[in-house]
């Protein structure tokens, strides 16, 4: 009995020193830290308004989800398989994920194309992404930085997979400052008559655009 007390004394002073060395040789408070100014670019965060009025209220929308949220490795005859194949989605995201909005199981991911040139990593990654979608039975939409402004767009994409979502009128995203846009028609000059896209914005957002307008992937400064 008295060696197991001792054992127990001993155990405790020594959990007690390495507590305190840990705590006094920890140099987490050594680093400074700030605030990011956003979580997305202004591209992305366009997309993921306009993607958020396409979807409604028939499914819940999260961005930059790491893929070993959403996904795990199938069973592997070894441990070491399963430890490669998860370290593989843990290191990457999806951009973003349709979530049911009661059960928030994953229905779609979506890869956003912001038209930048492709580079080693990034064909990579969508290599890995396509692959993991396609054995874990998940629908995978691929969209373009165009369908950040054309709402009505996504929705035909998204009902291809959420069968409550249907397409409905035009709704678009200012290009400038990524507000809601508003349909208006011009009252007088040259164009009087015709419907044409206004920023909710105006006047501090003078950005307006034709209502029939095809957008293209234009090139973009960093």
């Amino acid at each position: 009995m008295t060696n197991i007390f001792i054992v127990v004394i001993v155990l405790v002073v020594f959990f007690f020193f390495i507590q305190k060395y840990v705590l006094k040789h920890d140099d987490t408070k050594d680093f400074a830290y700030q605030k990011k100014t956003s979580l997305m670019t202004m591209q992305q965060a366009a997309f993921y308004n306009a993607l958020k009025a396409a979807v409604g209220d028939h499914g819940a929308v999260f961005a930059k989800v790491n893929m070993a949220s959403v996904l795990a490795p199938a069973k592997s005859n070894t441990k070491k398989n399963w430890f490669i194949a998860n370290g593989k989605i843990s290191r990457t995201y999806f951009d973003f994920v349709v979530c049911d909005p009661r059960t928030l199981e994953p229905r779609v991911v979506i890869e956003f194309d912001n038209g930048k040139e492709l580079h080693k990593t990034k064909v990579e990654r969508e290599k890995l992404l396509m692959h993991v979608c396609k054995s874990a039975g998940v629908p995978l939409i691929g969209t373009s930085v165009k369908h950040s402004y054309q709402v009505s767009r996504l929705k035909r994409l998204l009902a291809a997979h959420i069968d409550l979502i249907e397409p409905s009128k035009e709704v678009r995203f200012c290009r400038k400052c990524g507000s809601p846009m508003i349909i208006k028609t011009a009252s007088q000059g040259d164009f009087k008559g015709r419907r044409f896209f206004t920023c909710s914005r105006q006047p501090n957002c003078t950005y307006t655009e034709n209502y029939n307008v095809v957008f293209e992937i234009e090139e973009e400064s960093n």
